[in-house]
């Protein structure tokens, strides 16, 4: 389903177009100033860290998704002969820039030391996992609010932003709306439930975390799955259009 050729491409058409500079600038100096004074707790910080990427990577999406104006994706579609192919393969190039980003991360921190205790293997992997699914769930996040789908980007903005703020208080939510409503606080990115979760890692162990970890994979899945299936048919219903 991915297109290597494509993914160079989609990877070098971007780094050309430096729409990355923003968001990789407002990650990286988040992250510094986080880490510019030590000691620090370690999970309370990789889930400080975690829930800047995910922000940083919605906003790195949207500028992903946008950065040549849409101008190449009909040909690249027919280049590839597959629109499924070039949808999944948009996403895979988002997911190994968020990668790489998560892996710096949370090696940072290590290598600087700036924590007062060793970390472990166990606290590594979940933080790890933690950082590349969140940064992973706001590239999905930012799939939805690209040109193609909302053409007013102001507006887009401003919605993408609001369902940040949300899913980041997604738990205190739950806990302010009434009983028989207050699960239709989890139908929003499970930011909030990461977060708690880092926050409590050591207490509640690992079983708990991958659990988190495991629903936070699926949510991605998807919300992947529905951005692939409505893109189809919005490519579908475009093309009766034009025929008809």
């Amino acid at each position: 389903m991915i297109s290597w050729p494509l993914l160079r491409y989609l990877l070098v058409s971007y780094t050309r177009s430096n729409r990355y500079f923003g968001p990789i600038a407002f990650m990286v100096i988040s992250v510094l100033i986080l880490y510019s004074y030590k000691p620090n707790p370690i999970m309370d910080s990789y889930a400080v860290t975690s829930t800047l990427l995910f922000i940083g990577c919605a906003w790195l999406g949207t500028s992903f998704l946008n950065h040549d104006q849409g101008r190449q994706n009909v040909l690249l579609i027919l280049h590839n002969g597959s629109a499924l192919k070039f949808y999944a393969t948009q996403y895979t190039a988002l997911l190994l820039i968020s990668s790489l980003i998560s892996l710096a991360t949370v090696a940072y921190p290590l290598v600087t030391g700036m924590f007062a205790e060793p970390v472990g293997l166990t606290r590594l992997l979940v933080a790890l996992a933690a950082h590349i699914l969140l940064s992973g769930l706001g590239a999905g996040v930012s799939l939805f609010f690209q040109p193609g789908w909302i053409e007013n980007q102001g507006r887009a903005a401003g919605f993408m932003l609001i369902l940040i703020v949300l899913s980041i208080a997604g738990i205190s939510i739950a806990d302010l709306l009434p009983k028989g409503i207050h699960l239709l606080a989890y139908l929003l990115p499970p930011v909030s439930l990461m977060i708690d979760t880092l926050m409590h890692a050591d207490q509640r162990g690992v079983l708990q975390s991958t659990y988190i970890l495991l629903f936070t994979f699926g949510y991605t899945a998807v919300l992947l799955a529905i951005y692939l299936k409505a893109s189809l048919a919005k490519d579908a219903a475009e093309l009766i259009r034009k025929a008809g």
